[in-house]
């Protein structure tokens, strides 16, 4: 991660020296995660939990944009607004019975892309890093018996992909993997639980240069 993002200082101080030409511009889009669905286990007291992703749903996103470009070189680093909701299917194990529900939550963080690429003609091949920084969530999770949530204040991954410039619109279809497992922030009865994969999304994004 480090050796990447030194790539990129080194990739834009080059950019500038070139007088690279700068736009600046919006974006919004969509995106689907890809959620592991192995599901937790979960002990606490005298109750045990099957806890199962029943949806990911989609996820919206939008913010800013920049791009310094040069010689089919570009570097562009974003400033997003990203929400995302997932249902789960919570699973009670106890002497009074079994019982299923399901529990809703939206969390929102601002994401930081920084990616790189290489224009060839109207297409793009881009790829970067990205950093998730946790903004508020909404949870009926929270009425579990000794359920705590502990987001982490930022998490990271890495997006490749490829787009299309026409005109002043900006079109992007990238994969986004991240580096920490989904869920890590679950604490139950001071247990940390987390699925089994990090998450993945496809992201659609469509942006407007000025």
């Amino acid at each position: 991660m480090k050796q990447f993002i030194l790539s990129l200082t080194i990739l834009a101080s080059f950019l500038t020296q070139l007088n690279a030409q700068i736009e600046f511009g919006v974006k919004a889009g969509l995106s689907s995660y890809d959620l592991a669905n192995e599901g937790i286990l979960v002990t606490n007291g005298d109750q045990d939990f099957k806890w199962n992703i029943a949806d990911a749903g989609y996820g919206h996103h939008f913010g800013i944009y920049t791009r310094l470009s040069a010689l089919g070189l570009y570097l562009e680093p974003a400033l997003l607004f990203n929400s995302n909701k997932v249902s789960y299917e919570i699973t009670t194990y106890s002497a009074s019975g079994v019982f299923s529900t399901l529990k809703n939550e939206k969390y929102n963080t601002m994401d930081i892309p920084v990616i790189a690429g290489i224009k060839l003609g109207i297409l793009r091949f881009q790829g970067g890093v990205v950093g998730h920084f946790f903004i508020n969530s909404i949870s009926d999770v929270v009425d579990i018996k000794g359920y705590d949530q502990r987001f982490k204040g930022a998490t990271y991954g890495w997006q490749a992909g490829t787009g299309v410039d026409l005109w002043k619109l900006r079109l992007d279809l990238m994969f986004e993997g991240n580096f920490d497992k989904f869920g890590d922030h679950i604490t139950i009865g001071g247990h940390n639980y987390a699925f089994a994969d990090t998450p993945s999304r496809l992201m659609l994004t469509l942006g407007y240069k000025f």
